[in-house]
């Protein structure tokens, strides 16, 4: 007997074909059921109970791609408090079905507030009883993100706050009911100042979460800029980290805005593109064991702009991980078309790109990219967050797109970034945005006319 359960995706990624993509069927194991007869005849009745519609709505997604769209929550699913937000993000907060949720508010001198909000499937998220998870702090959060980090099947938080002495980082560990704490005599190794962000990532193939952390302007303690800008930590894969970061990572020019890590050379191992604020962005290859060498001129076009974000998929379904690069400009001089901001870089299977133009992506300035297989086909979409607003790129394969903005997303003016997860446990992404100005979360859920 087969069940549906949800995929999470961090940050939506859209991953090649050897990895799932959006919630596929999986199998009960044999063993289980021969070790805990009762145990696995209680869990087989909340699967069934629990999924049912989850599969029906799946099934009515993928066999009806053309009808999907996406429709704002109903108002009781997602409190808002009275503050403007800085951030959020689902993560798995408890050991219980469905995404949860955690946002943060924060500013310079008034310190930060993070809250979590558990998932309760169609009543929407638990903001009532989310004091006893709620926490304070002085200082303001500049970056948070999460992940297991300790390996006991639900997500930690890491926060980036202002440097300390005790550096710019923090983790907060999860206690598996979604309550966070600091560990007595624990602390990360020393991140320096400049550090704004850290993505997550096995650099080194062992299985545990190790941190590359980066910033537009790495500094050394004497406030000198530093000739590394970026940090690796690797783990041991019990939460606790060693800096590494002279051993693995290339010295680089400053101006780091943003990163997109994948396997781009076809060896398996994660690989890190840069994304330079004002410049030509950069390709850095691992080695097989997280170290990383600069590879830019060998294996990238060189392009002088002004780039805010960028994120991979396989958009020609070739079997390699391709880019779409965002920006706000782009000189002149390597430009397609006069009105040209964004662009795709096509693989050609061995980490080596070639920048291809596409008329389907907006000419007007842009900040944010996000890929997802929205409507079951298997074939990447985007979510394309511009000056104007969002645009929403339906992806039909070997580099074919329709826009289908107006017949799939609300109208919701400029959004500043968005967030992804399964919040109704139906496979399939729901989309949590940030509106301009007041930062008001809007929530839609994925569904079909």
């Amino acid at each position: 007997m087969k069940f549906c359960y949800s995929l999470k995706l961090m940050s939506a990624k859209f991953f090649s074909e050897s990895r799932p993509l959006s919630g596929d069927c999986g199998a009960v194991s044999p063993n289980l059921i021969s070790r805990h007869p009762n145990l696995t005849r209680a869990l087989l009745l909340l699967l069934v109970f629990g999924l049912a519609a989850g599969c029906t709505q799946k099934r009515r997604v993928t066999e009806n791609p053309d009808k999907q769209f996406y429709q704002e929550a109903p108002q009781h699913y997602l409190p808002f408090p009275a503050v403007p937000l800085k951030g959020a993000m689902f993560l798995k907060a408890d050991r219980n079905l469905g995404s949860d949720l955690v946002w943060f508010s924060s500013a310079p001198e008034k310190g930060a507030r993070i809250w979590i909000l558990l998932n309760r499937g169609r009543q929407g998220f638990d903001y009532s009883n989310s004091r006893g998870r709620t926490q304070e702090f002085e200082r303001e959060i500049l970056f948070l993100t999460a992940g297991d980090l300790d390996e006991d099947r639900s997500d930690d938080l890491l926060l980036i706050t202002p440097p300390t002495e005790a550096g710019s980082a923090k983790i907060l560990f999860n206690n598996g009911k979604g309550y966070f704490f600091s560990r007595e005599k624990y602390s990360l190794p020393f991140v320096r100042r400049g550090i704004n962000r850290v993505d997550l990532v096995d650099l080194d193939h062992d299985r545990d979460i190790d941190l590359i952390f980066t910033g537009a302007e790495v500094l050394r303690a004497d406030g000198q800029l530093d000739k590394w800008q970026g940090q690796v930590l690797i783990s041991n894969g019990k939460g606790e980290f060693k800096d590494e970061t002279e051993l693995l990572w290339p010295q680089l020019p400053p101006g780091i805005a943003g990163t997109s890590i994948a396997d781009y050379d076809g060896d398996s191992f994660p690989d890190v593109f840069l994304v330079y604020g004002n410049g030509q962005n950069r390709l850095l290859i691992n080695n097989g064991v997280g170290r990383f060498a600069d590879h830019t001129r060998r294996l990238l076009p060189l392009i002088q702009d002004q780039s805010t974000h960028a994120d991979w998929a396989d958009f020609d379904r070739d079997g390699d991980n391709d880019l779409l690069v965002i920006n706000r400009a782009i000189k002149k001089r390597y430009r397609a078309h006069s009105r040209e901001t964004c662009y795709f870089l096509e693989n050609d299977g061995r980490g080596r790109f070639r920048k291809k133009p596409h008329a389907q992506l907006p000419s007007e300035p842009a900040h944010r990219v996000y890929l997802l297989d929205a409507n079951g086909t298997g074939v990447p979409d985007a979510i394309i967050l511009s000056e104007t607003g969002p645009r929403f790129l339906i992806g039909h394969g070997n580099w074919k797109f329709s826009v289908d903005t107006d017949k799939r997303m609300p109208a919701s003016g400029r959004l500043e970034e968005m967030t992804f997860g399964d919040v109704n446990g139906d496979g399939f992404l729901d989309l949590l945005g940030f509106t301009d100005g007041f930062r008001k979360p809007r929530l839609w859920l994925n569904q079909i006319n």
